[in-house]
This record gives structure tokens, C-alpha cells and sequence, in this order.
């Protein structure tokens, strides 16, 4: 069998400056587990222009090659953390430009365990981000994706701290 297909991802998804990325980072941490960060936000910074839409599929290219890496350097660890995955670029993707390239529909993984971030606290200006009004709205959209593809989840609230230790209790349980 595949060293990838043994390997349980868990997913923070849900919409911009929902804690993603804090969360992520905070877990992988405590848990001492392999953390694959955001591709996105690298490309972005190194574009030197405003993103099209041909540009959503080699960031979905790249997060699945950081993917891909975090697990070939997996040494004693069944679990990675993923701040982020092909569910977010896929409903970007469908927000900004009304489709979503072939390549990112066909390379979702389903199989991985996420843990959806509601954006319950204020918002914080980031220059990549877009949608500070939609947050709600985005929240449902991923929520209705994740039902509608059978996909294991659970739904983060609340304050920091009380998610960080929520999602522990998840994990451990998983791992």
C-alpha cells in the first residue's frame, strides 16, 4: 500500500480570517505533528500581480506537492495538519470566477478529516484577503460542500483557546 494512503490528513478549511492558519499552526505544534502551510498565500506574495484564474490551478499544483513532501518526510508520525487544502482553492476558485479548473475538482481529497472553522471573532485586514463582509455566508457554502461530499468533519468555535482544545480532544481520539 501507498505511504500516502496511510497517512491521516486533518484539514482546517472554512472562509477567510476564520483562524485557519492560527490553528493549524497551534495544533501541529502542540501535537508535535508535520504542518503543511498555506501555498496560496507564498504564490500570492511572489506574484508580482493580481492572480487570474489559470494561476487558482498551479496553487492547487503546489499545495498538493507540500503535501506530498510533508508525507515523504514523515518518519514515525501517521498524521499530518494541512492549513488549508484543494476544498478552499475549489470554492475561491467558484466565488472569484464562477468555475473551478478540472485539475482541482479531480485532485480533492475526500478521504481527509476537517476541522471547519466558523468566523465568529473580528475580522483582521490581511492584503490577500477579499471577503471581509461574506465570511458567514462562505462559512455555509463550505459546510453544504462537506455534507454534500460525505466528508468527516467538525465544526470549530469560540474563543482560541477553547478550539485549540476541542480540536486536541478530536485528534488525540483519532490518533
Amino acid at each position: 500500500m501507498e505511504k500516502r494512503n496511510k497517512i491521516k490528513k486533518i484539514v482546517f478549511t472554512g472562509p477567510e480570517c476564520s483562524g485557519k492558519s492560527t490553528l493549524s499552526k497551534a495544533i501541529a505544534k502542540k501535537m508535535q505533528l508535520p504542518l503543511v502551510e498555506e501555498y496560496a498565500r507564498q504564490y500570492l506574495n511572489s506574484l508580482g500581480r493580481n492572480y487570474i484564474y489559470s494561476d487558482l490551478a498551479q496553487i492547487a499544483k503546489g499545495q498538493l506537492n507540500a503535501e506530498k513532501k510533508a508525507i515523504d518526510n514523515i518518519k514515525k508520525n501517521t498524521t499530518i495538519i494541512c492549513d488549508t487544502d484543494l476544498q478552499v482553492i475549489k470554492i475561491w476558485s467558484q466565488k472569484k470566477f464562477g468555475k473551478c479548473a478540472s485539475f482541482i475538482l479531480n485532485n480533492q481529497d475526500i478521504k481527509a478529516y476537517y476541522i471547519l472553522c466558523k468566523p465568529d471573532f473580528k475580522w483582521e485586514y490581511d492584503p490577500l484577503r477579499e471577503n471581509e463582509h461574506d465570511r458567514m455566508n462562505l462559512f455555509e457554502i463550505y459546510h453544504q460542500d462537506l455534507v454534500q461530499n460525505n466528508a468527516h468533519f467538525i465544526i470549530t468555535s469560540g474563543p482560541l483557546n477553547e478550539r485549540i482544545s476541542c480540536i486536541q480532544d478530536v485528534i488525540r481520539k483519532m490518533i
